[in-house]
């Protein structure tokens, strides 16, 4: 089973339960009598189709199909949301952020994540968990562990904080990599390069508690995650800055204002003027 097309740009928008049901009525259109097997992909197409897009709200159904209603979660920027699947697996949603899963789940456990969430698996051994993106697959063993899978950064990173897993490109399963607890794997976009190493997990899962840790982070990166954090726009105008590495812990709620003035500190030259929720930085 296979992301659906456009998954890996999706965009974090509201959609009208009536424009889903359009959606949806299309796709059921196009889908053989005898596909039905096939009604997670074609679900989750139903709602993707949609100027690839979903609501903002939580469990929020779309139609129908072989009785089991998808649901999904939606975190816009500045948000995070705690939640329960149905098997009592724990998932956190990181700011923009979508989440889609089964209303039950069936003889596999599947979740698709476009974003970043940590999860913290219910075992069940005669049932696999897996989360899907656009480009890694991870199958779970009953564990906890993140999974970073923005649309818009250069990879997709899975860091293991207990328990085991098994991540692999999602178009070339035979290059599967079984983590430990503190270990991370990363595939690389553009290059397809996969990169395995020791780290301290709990960096991972510091932004469920409203944290921001970064080890030789790029200054463009952390300024995607303050976007996403903040909710604001932040434009970096120069390109003298795009070597500059990053390697901070702030654990003591500091806002947005106090985030770039330490930045300023930690990289010499870089000031930032604010218009309202823009963000300009020199």
């Amino acid at each position: 089973m296979k992301p659906f097309p456009g998954w890996e740009s999706i965009d974090v928008t509201d959609v009208t339960p009536e424009e889903i049901e359009r959606s949806w009525n299309a796709v059921q259109k196009k889908t053989r009598p005898d596909a039905h097997r096939w009604w997670w992909t074609a679900a989750a197409a139903a709602v993707v189709s949609v100027a690839l897009a979903l609501p903002l709200a939580i469990r929020r159904e779309t139609p129908k199909t072989a009785d089991v209603a998808i649901c999904q979660v939606s975190a816009t920027r500045g948000e995070r949301k705690d939640i329960i699947l149905p098997d009592g697996t724990r998932a956190v949603v990181n700011a923009e952020s979508v989440l889609i899963y089964p209303e039950r789940f069936g003889k596999e456990r599947s979740v698709y994540l476009s974003g970043e969430a940590s999860f913290d698996v219910a075992s069940d051994a005669e049932h696999p968990f897996y989360v899907r993106t656009a480009d890694v697959v991870v199958r779970v063993h009953g564990t906890r562990f993140d999974v970073n899978a923005y649309f818009n950064e250069p990879s997709v990173k899975t860091t293991l904080v207990r328990g085991a897993v098994t991540v692999w490109p999602e178009k070339a399963p035979e290059r599967s990599v079984s983590l430990q607890p503190n270990q991370y794997f990363e595939f690389d976009r553009e290059t397809g390069a996969i990169t395995t190493a020791s780290v301290d997990a709990s960096e991972a899962i510091a932004w469920e508690s409203g944290n921001l840790c970064w080890r030789s982070a790029t200054l463009r990166s952390v300024l995607r995650i303050l976007e996403r954090r903040f909710a604001v726009s932040i434009q970096l105008t120069s390109g003298k800055y795009d070597g500059a590495l990053i390697t901070a812990n702030f654990t003591h709620g500091e806002s947005l204002d106090e985030l770039l003035d330490a930045l300023c500190m930690i990289v010499p030259g870089l000031h930032y003027t604010r218009e309202n929720q823009v963000i300009y930085l020199r």
